[in-house]
């Protein structure tokens, strides 16, 4: 634990946690600090300047080591060496700084020590750098032109990583160089079963493209060998996205709908697939995009970018698809100075640099009427996600709503969050908090951060606050997260026209509204004609402000209504 976290202070209640569970002994804290003295005595030889310290603070243990002395640092450097190298083309610095960072492996990462739940991770993490620098050094050996040599080495961490589609590709490759065309669709067919049987799943774009690459004795199959030296213009392949949400739950269908959308166009010669995840603020669209990013990742060896483009707030910051070209042509490698001032031929410019490679694109926060055609790579092999509150009908894209969580998953994030002890203490309290934040992640994620903040406060208590509706949403806003700002973006995403602020006054006309509601009785609440209604409803529902509960019925969330009703109080009492 001290080594895997160097550097920083680890927390008694940490160790002990990790040590004797969630349950220590009483003598737990003493038995620590006799162990500390322990690797104290054990350390004392090698404790001279710039190499090993371990000190004790305010904020628990803290163990210093110089990154010479620690093999994770200096594989990590290897392979940060590797990943330079194959971005400048230069394959034979590539791989033999991947040779040099796998050989400083002797087995599994912790293989020997006994691990409780942080320990797991750490060497769950460290398992995954593993097979991406040995993914790395496969890779470059293909691109130095060999074959044969790699079957067996392929087939060894296969055993160990079944699911890992692009070492089964690799293989693929390797086999149809080794003159077995025929053993490369065999390897094929034996991946295919295994996503099928363990994952439910397809193979993915980059095997499926190998499997057709195969099939056709592609030219690109053969080993054209790749001399040392690197590109005139080689840069890192970037890698934007952020971290995922560490809590997230359910979502399976959605999951599943997105990456079959994304396999569906593997391999055609069609423009990029796009998957659009659309629904109400906080709802959890973009931990739901960045899920699915992460997941296929591996696929996309070129690049993965992102942007936030903060979705029409109401301070007009929105970042403007013009804005996100220059930014992704910078990461993509192209210097600021060759980057053209036309929109048009900035685009131009991007289209060219991605035609021939494989590169993720995310785009977050998108304003529902901001057109990003811009942004949408014309050739088969990127992709494109994207996230915003409305179903951007001008977009063409596979749409993916994304609905609040069900009443059983609200309660499980909800200890997740907060610890399952104290959900199942008060599992009624529970249940009507998760009723009360009608499954929008966003609000559980708040009420979660407050109980962290108060552990001694009682789920009951919690709930008695949310239950007062004068009360709920200043109950649901903590360190700057507040569900009233999600209502406020959705509000500013509203079409610039003519009906802006018209919507924006039957928002709040419907906000007043107890029960479901259809146009007739939305006209009269209004004071609008129909078809004026019409087109209104349109508008709210476009924005995720209302949403439809049958034919011609509609609704608005209780949390909506609840805003709406104060910004009516606010804006339309009389002067």
């Amino acid at each position: 634990m001290l080594i895997a976290h160097r550097g920083r202070a680890v927390p008694v209640r940490t160790l002990t946690e990790e040590v004797w569970g969630s349950a220590p002994p009483r003598s737990a804290v003493a038995n620590l600090r006799t162990y500390i003295m322990q690797i104290r005595r054990l350390l004392r030889p090698l404790d001279r300047p710039q190499h090993i310290r371990l000190t004790t603070g305010p904020g628990g243990y803290t163990l210093d080591i110089a990154d010479h002395e620690l093999d994770s640092a200096r594989f990590e450097a290897l392979a940060e060496k590797g990943r330079r190298a194959s971005a400048r083309q230069d394959m034979a610095e590539a791989s033999q700084a991947y040779r040099s960072a796998l050989t400083l492996w002797q087995a599994d990462p912790l293989e020997d020590v006994p691990q409780g739940p942080v320990l797991r991770g750490i060497a769950e993490e460290l398992g995954e750098h593993l097979v991406n620098a040995f993914e790395n050094h496969i890779a470059a050996e293909l691109a130095l032109g060999e074959g044969a040599s790699l079957i067996e080495p392929l087939r060894r961490i296969i055993r160990r990583h079944p699911l890992r589609e692009r070492l089964r590709s690799q293989l693929m490759i390797s086999l149809y160089r080794s003159g077995d065309a025929a053993a490369a669709l065999t390897a094929f067919t034996d991946a295919r079963g295994v996503l099928r049987r363990e994952l439910g799943m397809d193979p993915g774009p980059e095997l499926l493209e190998t499997h057709q690459a195969v099939l056709r004795r592609a030219p690109s199959l053969s080993p054209a060998r790749t001399t040392a030296g690197p590109t005139a213009r080689g840069t890192d392949a970037p890698r934007q996205l952020p971290r995922e949400s560490a809590v997230f739950l359910g979502r399976r269908p959605e999951l599943e709908q997105a990456r079959r959308a994304l396999r569906a166009q593997a391999g055609e010669t069609v423009g990029a697939p796009v998957v659009l995840f659309h629904g109400p603020s906080g709802t959890g669209k973009s931990a739901l995009a960045l899920r699915v990013a992460h997941s296929v990742s591996s696929a996309y060896p070129d690049g993965r970018l992102y942007a936030d483009l903060r979705g029409g707030g109401p301070d007009d910051r929105t970042l403007g698809p013009t804005d996100v070209l220059r930014r992704f042509l910078k990461a993509l490698g192209v210097p600021g100075h060759e980057i053209p001032d036309s929109a048009d031929e900035a685009a131009g410019t991007y289209q060219s640099v991605l035609a021939d490679r494989r590169v993720l694109i995310v785009l977050d926060n998108v304003p529902t009427h901001c057109g990003v055609n811009s942004l949408m790579p014309a050739g088969p092999h990127c992709a494109v996600l994207i996230t915003g509150i409305g179903a951007m009908p001008m977009l063409d894209a596979v749409r993916v709503p994304v609905h609040p969580l069900s009443a059983a998953e609200s309660v499980s994030l909800l200890a997740e969050l907060i610890g399952r002890a104290r959900v199942t203490a008060e599992p009624g309290p529970a249940a009507e908090i998760a009723r009360l934040c009608q499954g929008n992640p966003l609000a559980l994620s708040i009420v979660g951060a407050r109980c962290t903040n108060r552990p001694d406060r009682l789920l009951a208590d919690v709930a008695d606050r949310l239950r007062d509706p004068e009360q709920r949403l200043d109950q649901l806003q903590v360190a700057g997260l507040t569900m009233r700002s999600g209502y406020t973006l959705s509000l500013a995403a509203l079409p610039r026209t003519a009906h802006r602020h018209s919507a924006a006054f039957a928002f709040r006309c419907l906000g007043l509204l107890d029960r479901p509601f259809d146009g007739q009785l939305a006209a009269k609440t209004i004071g609008t004609t129909l078809p004026d209604t019409e087109l209104l409803l349109e508008e709210l529902l476009g924005v995720g402000l209302l949403r439809s509960v049958g034919r011609e019925q509609f609704d608005m969330p209780v949390l909506t209504r609840l805003f709406a009703r104060e910004l009516a109080a606010r804006e339309d009492a009389p002067s």
